[in-house]
């Protein structure tokens, strides 16, 4: 049994109690044309069931073999719905696991819960009246807690938004929007992309304007990267002039990054924007290296110091859920113990995708020692490159380190 609080080294993380769990849902309508996340599309009803009980005893399992492994769990302040499309489950499945999860973890009172959605879900096709349907949908989803949305928007452009796969237009990603907020969600967000197959700066004008009448508090942003084997990587090899080069892509970025600021939006992660009040608290907790717990295929989680990726098989995730000897603490599935040397580079690659930066303050608190004595040479580098700014308080990115953020992780591994 590998169990990082017997070793003589324990990480500040390692030693937190954990407050936040990712469930991955890997079933969709349709693969989007960038799309490699793990996921089924069109999976029938046996499937499902099998996942939804998959989650149920994998959640049990990680409650009743927390202590044995070294992980202390506290009542939940996040959960987060991803995927895949979670919007793809019926609301009573996504109901049955909050209550689940509530009976063996309990749950704060102001507990962030995140479903991801794709507008279609509760759009319908508004040229027969749908909207009533979806308005009930959304309504099941507020009822056991729910409290963010996030929709797969991607784009305002219906040509783009077609070329990419995705099954809505932007006519149904607006009534999305304004059903999530007649129906009382407290956080509604949007997902856009940049660098898709002839879009232009005029694309991204087009959907600030869209998002500027739109009761959205959070917006994420997104490079396109073209991932192997994907639709998009064989398109882009027989087209490869349709697609925006590097530096068109940082217009794009920048255009949007001025608009949203220009709407009072606060940039305060490298692809996130949020109104004041707004940010994700469950992704934060990704991006201060904090513990979290995680269920479903593909799902990774950081428990103990332990950072774990669950099988990428419905079929391979279920044989170790059932089997004693593995679960959501089996040796199997174990990435990487997370060493004290590992988890200051962590402290710092991830910190640094935050506005604010790494404060020197937090640093010392997480691991006893100053971080100019661990990385002063690499700031000193990327400083004089103009990448990065040091003060008394913190070290973050400048201007042009948002454009090589990639750049600066590197330095520090």
């Amino acid at each position: 049994m590998i169990h990082v609080n017997e070793k003589n080294e324990v990480t500040y993380a390692a030693r937190c109690s954990v407050t936040s769990l990712y469930v991955h849902v890997p079933f969709c309508h349709d693969k989007c044309g960038y799309c490699d996340f793990y996921s089924i599309a069109g999976a029938g009803d046996d499937l499902v069931d099998a996942w939804h009980e998959g989650i149920r005893t994998e959640l049990q399992r990680i409650g009743e073999e927390a202590y044995d492994h070294g992980v202390m769990i506290e009542p939940l302040e996040t959960i987060y719905f991803g995927g895949g499309t979670p919007s793809f489950l019926s609301p009573d499945i996504i109901a049955s696991i909050i209550a689940h999860a509530k009976s063996l973890f309990m749950l704060k009172d102001c507990c962030d819960i995140t479903l991801e959605a794709n507008p279609e879900s509760i759009a319908g096709d508004l040229m027969f009246g749908e909207s009533d349907r979806g308005r009930e949908t959304a309504h099941r989803w507020v009822e056991p807690g729910i409290n963010r949305v996030s929709f797969g928007m991607q784009s305002a452009t219906d040509s783009l938004l077609r070329l990419a796969g995705r099954r809505h237009t932007c006519a149904q990603a607006v009534e999305a929007v304004r059903i999530a907020a007649d129906v009382g969600f407290r956080d509604i967000s949007v997902d856009l992309m940049t660098g898709l197959p002839s879009q232009t700066v005029e694309d991204i004008e087009y959907a600030l304007q869209t998002i500027a009448q739109l009761p959205v508090n959070h917006v994420s942003s997104y490079a396109l990267t073209v991932e192997e084997g994907t639709p998009f990587y064989f398109f882009r090899n027989e087209h490869p002039a349709r697609f925006p080069d590097d530096e068109a892509e940082r217009l794009m970025n920048r255009r949007l990054t001025d608009g949203l600021l220009e709407f009072g939006f606060t940039h305060y992660e490298l692809s996130n924007f949020a109104l004041s009040g707004a940010e994700s608290k469950h992704n934060l907790v990704y991006w201060n290296a904090d513990p979290y717990l995680a269920a479903g295929p593909a799902a990774a989680s950081y428990m103990g110091g332990i950072r774990r990726r669950n099988e990428t098989s419905i079929e391979r995730w279920l044989a170790n859920v059932y089997d004693a000897a593995q679960g959501p603490y089996g040796q199997a599935i174990v990435e990487e113990v997370v060493d004290e040397s590992a988890a200051r580079v962590e402290t710092m690659i991830l910190g640094l995708r935050l506005m604010r930066g790494v404060s020197r303050s937090r640093f010392q608190l997480r691991h006893n020692i100053d971080y100019d004595d661990v990385f002063g040479d690499q700031m000193a580098r990327l400083e004089e490159r103009g990448l990065l700014e040091r003060s008394d308080e913190c070290v973050c990115l400048t201007a042009k380190g948002f454009d090589f953020a990639d750049v600066v992780a590197r330095e520090f591994l």
